[in-house]
């Protein structure tokens, strides 16, 4: 594990520890590592309604944005799995908007590791220029 997966498994493993998941018991921890070099943390929020849910790759992503850093890296999704778990296609999207060459680490607690590309597992996706912007 290089220096910089080892910073994001720690934010990401600090974040998972306050996920708020009282139906699913899933707990789900990511960081990113932007363009400028931050790092920012998120963790899953449950809502009973499912709908106001939130995702911890969302999360950690709307984290990075909210304090000025639009450009993803790397993202780092930590799972208390047997096996790596990569994002759903929801935070697929949301990855691709902000970092169309975004490297996706997914990572287990026992460090257990998966990377792939997110155009590798979001080809095509749906982005500002596909509505002229």
């Amino acid at each position: 594990m290089n220096e910089i997966t080892a910073e994001l498994y720690e934010a990401a493993h600090l974040a998972m520890l306050n996920a708020h998941c009282p139906i699913s018991h899933f707990k789900v921890g990511a960081a990113v590592e932007t363009i400028d070099g931050k790092i920012f943390a998120g963790c899953n929020v449950e809502s009973v309604t499912f709908n106001n849910s939130t995702h911890a790759e969302m999360n950690a992503i709307d984290t990075a944005i909210a304090n000025g850093s639009k450009t993803i890296k790397t993202i780092l999704v930590l799972t208390d799995t047997t096996e790596p778990v990569f994002p759903c296609a929801l935070c697929r999207q949301k990855i691709a908007e902000f970092g169309e060459n975004t490297e996706v680490v997914s990572m287990t607690l026992d460090k257990k590791i998966k990377t792939a590309s997110i155009n590798a597992l979001y080809p095509d996706p749906f982005l500002l220029k596909d509505i002229g912007l």
